[in-house]
């Protein structure tokens, strides 16, 4: 386990991330740690992209704009990019649109791959929630939906959201 003492603020987490945004030779999928270390990810399947761009439009016609897909956000464990993240206007005006997103939006939607472990998806989960996440929507690759909030997992979306995709 790294020392704590290394754990980067927000403020470097997006120096990092920044520098690797413009960086040609960096990974087109990445998250960054709280340690600044580069997450790679593999490129979304075709399904994966959209079952993002679907729970996109519905948070957009349940909620209203503005929602959006891969958003970068900062977080306690990281710069994470959910799938897909709504919050309201006036949210989005607060974070000047920065990249990254200096919170966390009120909705942010994890659709899981393959690849995703259960520890993982918890640790996302959790930074989302801390970070101020209303509710955190988990998504898995047969479309079943699941509701969580700070308090834990809810038989139902407490913002009225119903989302569905085909299995």
């Amino acid at each position: 386990m790294m020392d704590a003492e290394l754990v980067l603020d927000a403020r470097a987490l997006t120096q990092r991330w920044l520098e690797l945004c413009n960086d040609p030779l960096s990974p087109d999928h990445f998250e960054l740690n709280q340690f600044g270390e580069i997450i790679l990810s593999p490129r979304p399947t075709t399904r994966h992209q959209l079952m993002a761009s679907a729970a996109c439009y519905q948070l957009r016609s349940q909620l209203g704009p503005e929602a959006a897909v891969e958003v970068s956000v900062v977080t306690d464990q990281g710069i994470r990019v959910p799938d897909a993240v709504w919050m309201p206007p006036a949210r989005w005006e607060e974070s000047k649109l920065a990249t990254p997103l200096p919170f966390v939006p009120d909705v942010c939607v994890e659709i899981l791959s393959p690849g995703n472990t259960r520890e993982e998806i918890a640790m996302k989960k959790g930074a989302f929630l801390r970070g101020g996440a209303r509710e955190v929507i988990v998504v898995d690759g047969k479309g079943q939906v699941e509701y969580f909030g700070p308090e834990a997992k809810r038989e139902k979306s407490l913002l009225s959201l119903v989302l569905s995709f085909p299995q």
